[in-house]
């Protein structure tokens, strides 16, 4: 009888272990296909945005670095950076690699803004791609030509300007606070379901200002219908070189909106290594580069290490920043 159930035990253990070793080639064979079928983008805000406009130019050129697999944008429009898109995204998700997020520095100020299921480091990162920086525009018509001009009047009148942002708590409205605060001066500031909605009530005169990502409003810029009166960067824009920066204008204020893909927890580390290496070369590709150039954006390229650090950074850097102001209903 011992016998027996020594043979049998052994034959168990046989048994699981080559199906450990099994699962485990499935695995890995899983990650040497991959991508074996479409990869999805999603994005937290609406088409034509600027986070639409990124992806929508990662998925020009995508197929091109990963082996004909297509990148799928999935837009999820929710303001300030699509609360119910990444809570679904967090919870439902496979760790596959085949659902990929786009996570920038909104989603991180949102997560410090409400007491919220997902914090600003909950994804595992993969890959920075782009780099971009605000603007704050008025009318073509309006009686502000500068941003000296601008400030002037609402230090003079305190809350009596509006600037339109893309939601409370997005990475625009958190653009629109720097200023705010570096020039000593209080805004009202008026949100909009996404920044092309926010250039539409600059239009429409539901507001004086607007601050934006580019390409929000650049084609209308060009068209004389607005007036850029400065830039949050640290040097001027190649498109727009007569648009001082504003530390130009005397206010010390940069805002840089970082964009990368990411990507649930607990995705294998050789699914995330592979996506990383497609958006490397996304990144490299002429004509990604074109695109961003053309969105008055800088392709930029940080590897999963380096875009951790610097969703860590920023993480802690955002959270100083919306608890020095008392902003939001989490701090």
């Amino acid at each position: 009888m011992k016998k027996i159930i020594g043979v049998a035990v052994f034959c168990v253990l046989v048994a699981g272990a080559a199906f450990a070793a099994g699962g485990r080639a499935d695995g890995q064979a899983a990650i040497d296909r991959y991508p074996s079928r479409p990869v999805t983008g999603t994005v937290a805000w609406p088409a034509g945005s600027g986070a639409d406009l990124v992806f929508r130019a990662v998925a020009e050129v995508f197929s091109d670095h990963s082996g004909g697999q297509p990148f799928v944008v999935q837009n999820l429009p929710c303001a300030a950076g699509g609360v119910a898109g990444v809570v679904d995204f967090l919870m439902n998700s496979a760790p596959d690699g085949y659902r990929t997020f786009q996570w920038q520095i909104a989603h991180v100020v949102r997560s410090h803004w409400d007491a919220l299921p997902f914090e600003g480091n909950s994804f595992e990162p993969v890959a920075q791609i782009m780099a971009s920086f605000n603007i704050l525009t008025v009318a073509g018509d309006s009686r502000w030509n500068t941003l000296q001009e601008f400030v002037a009047e609402a230090r003079a009148n305190p809350g009596s300007l509006s600037i339109g942002n893309a939601g409370p708590g997005g990475g625009n409205h958190m653009a629109a606070v720097t200023l705010e605060r570096a020039a000593g001066v209080q805004f009202l500031h008026v949100p909009f379901p996404g920044g092309p909605q926010s250039i539409t009530g600059l239009l429409t005169g539901d507001n004086h200002g607007s601050m934006n990502i580019p390409p929000e409003g650049v084609a209308q810029a060009q068209a004389g219908q607005l007036r850029i009166l400065a830039t949050l960067s640290p040097y001027r824009i190649a498109d727009f070189p007569d648009v001082p920066t504003a530390r130009e204008g005397g206010v010390d204020a940069i805002f840089e909106q970082w964009r990368g893909l990411v990507v649930p927890r607990g995705t294998p580390a050789g699914i995330v290594h592979r996506l990383q290496e497609i958006s490397r070369n996304v990144v490299a590709d002429p004509r990604f580069v074109e695109r961003m150039e053309g969105m008055m954006a800088q392709p930029l390229f940080l590897d999963a290490t380096a875009f951790n650090q610097l969703i860590e950074s920023e993480n802690s850097r955002i959270e100083g920043i919306i608890r020095a102001a008392g902003l939001g209903n989490r701090w």
